[in-house]
């Protein structure tokens, strides 16, 4: 775990963000990467005869905030014990953060708040992240102002490949852990079940203890959110979007719910 990226924007989640990542880059002796999405846009007529194209949406202002936002930001981590550098970028920030994890280790974005509404909340972006990205990406709650890399970490386990990648990809804080609770809901997959997971673990140097959790009427993802909450885990790790994307948006499911209703940071691969 030596390169981070954060999404920066000024949104309501943008301090348990930065607390989070100042926590892990720190944690790993990594280098802490700040991703800012821009709107600055070179000067075009979109009118029919050549006039100014008229829209409510006053881009000289946005521009404005964002360089007092970075220049705020910039400031602080001048006092911050760790390595760092700022990049800009233009367009959509999902697919930007997607470019830019072609060469890092976790991208660290924020729980949008779902049926919820705020007008800084923070941008509903981190499902498409974490289904494209080329790392771990961690998804934080707004609540949440610190990381604990030696608490006890839970993984949930279904058997799938997404599963098993968020699982590789969190291997550099798993071995952090004071403790990795590997655990599954109902019945397992039969051609990977917890004890191989836990065995691939075991030749990294990382011992889990298993957990098979029973339904009790509840939703997966309810259960699972319990246990670690139980734990008093600094985070989840599972798989983003084992089922289709269009049938949890249609029917839910556990990542789309966790997405949107956890208490603790979802380290998440697909």
């Amino acid at each position: 775990m030596k390169t981070i990226l954060l999404h920066v924007f000024e949104d309501c989640g943008f301090e348990s963000r930065l607390q989070v990542g100042l926590d892990i880059a720190r944690c790993h002796s990594a280098h802490l990467t700040c991703v800012q999405p821009t709107t600055q846009f070179a000067p075009m007529s979109f009118g029919p005869l050549g006039g100014d194209f008229v829209t409510g949406i006053n881009f000289e202002d946005m521009n404005v905030a964002e360089r007092a936002h970075r220049e705020k930001i910039e400031n602080r981590l001048k006092s911050e014990d760790v390595s760092w550098d700022w990049q800009t970028g233009l367009g959509d920030p999902a697919t930007l953060l997607t470019e830019r994890s072609r060469l890092a280790d976790l991208a660290i974005l924020s729980q949008s708040f779902g049926k919820r509404n705020a007008g800084d909340e923070p941008l509903p972006i981190a499902g498409d992240v974490a289904v494209h990205a080329h790392c771990a990406v961690l998804v934080v709650p707004i609540e949440t102002n610190s990381f604990d890399c030696d608490a006890p970490i839970v993984v949930a386990w279904n058997g799938s490949a997404e599963a098993a990648k968020a699982l590789r990809l969190a291997l550099p804080i798993l071995k952090m852990a004071n403790t990795v609770h590997l655990v599954t809901v109902g019945e397992e997959g039969e051609g990977f079940p917890h004890s191989a997971a836990s065995i691939y673990l075991a030749r990294h140097g990382v011992s889990t203890v298993l957990h098979e959790l029973k339904g009790k009427g509840k939703e997966a993802s309810h259960i699972i959110a319990e246990f670690a909450t139980e734990q008093k885990a600094s985070a989840l790790v599972m798989g983003a979007y084992g089922h289709s994307r269009l049938r949890e948006t249609l029917f839910g499911g556990v990542t789309k719910n966790l997405l949107n209703d956890a208490d603790i940071p979802l380290l998440m691969g697909h």
